[in-house]
């Protein structure tokens, strides 16, 4: 499966949400990766919408390529799939909280996705970052609006649901001279879903005192975000190690799964 973290500099947080019920399709082995051709992908796109004689000839084009026919049938195939107030949507311009709930009505259609993966914008807070006022106030708001919207249309499938949200860097620890903060090493992770044995912090924290600092001015690093994302992929979807150390995170020996992340 695809792994839900932002490309680097894309300066967005990732939101992922797996719902166990659909942790394997009935023709997968347990403990297994799925293979690319049992996943589908949808966006909202920015282009226009294709009219039905477009369409209708690169289905025509696509049938001498059964590589490229299988994609474009389980494209229309997951474009029946995504709710009506969602298929004319456009990219950059439905908000958040209205992604995330479509999300939840495809994490719940019968046959539907077992993962489905968000980003959100605007936490690159270089100048006047604030606090409850200033440039993070709002997309952590849109951030919160987004959960509620989903964990609302995932209703009685949220007990079987795990959403991690992560960030691909995190912020300095001092502000900067435009009351904001830079580029920095380590973040947070947050954990939510009924299927998640939460209500704690778990951290090595290592503390702010300018010696405990990563070169002097980041929050040092402690857990592995490969190792929180092991464990939940593990525990949750089922995965084996093997799999996740020879398809998911290759070379991720030396960081094991977290345990204990999901109710058993």
């Amino acid at each position: 499966m695809a792994i839900p973290i932002a490309r680097a500099g894309s300066r967005r947080w990732a939101v992922m949400a797996a719902n166990a019920r659909f942790s394997q399709p009935s023709s997968a082995p347990k403990g297994r990766a799925v293979p690319f051709s049992s996943r589908f992908f949808w966006a909202p796109s920015s282009l226009p919408d294709a009219g039905e004689d477009t369409l209708a000839r690169v289905l025509d084009l696509y049938q001498r390529d059964p590589f490229l026919a299988a994609r474009l049938a389980q494209a229309i195939e997951t474009e029946a799939m995504v709710p009506q107030h969602m298929a004319s949507a456009r990219r950059g311009r439905a908000d958040f909280a209205t992604l995330a709930g479509a999300a939840g009505e495809l994490l719940t259609a019968p046959g539907g996705a077992r993962v489905a993966m968000l980003e959100l914008g605007g936490f690159d807070t270089h100048a006047n970052q604030g606090a409850e006022r200033g440039s993070l106030a709002g997309p952590l708001a849109a951030l919160d609006r987004g959960l509620a919207a989903l964990r609302d249309r995932l209703a009685d499938a949220w007990p079987q649901t795990v959403v991690v949200v992560v960030s691909e860097f995190g912020r300095t620890v001092r502000p900067n001279g435009t009351r904001g903060t830079d580029h920095g090493t380590a973040g947070v992770a947050l954990l939510a879903g009924g299927a998640v044995a939460g209500g704690r912090v778990l951290a090595d924290w290592p503390g702010l005192a300018g010696a405990a600092l990563h070169e002097g001015r980041d929050l040092r690093p402690t857990t592995d975000l490969r190792s929180v994302l092991k464990g939940v992929l593990r525990t949750h979807l089922e995965l084996s190690e093997a799999a996740l150390e020879r398809e998911v995170f290759p070379g991720s020996a030396g960081a094991p799964a977290v345990e204990g992340l999901v109710r058993a």
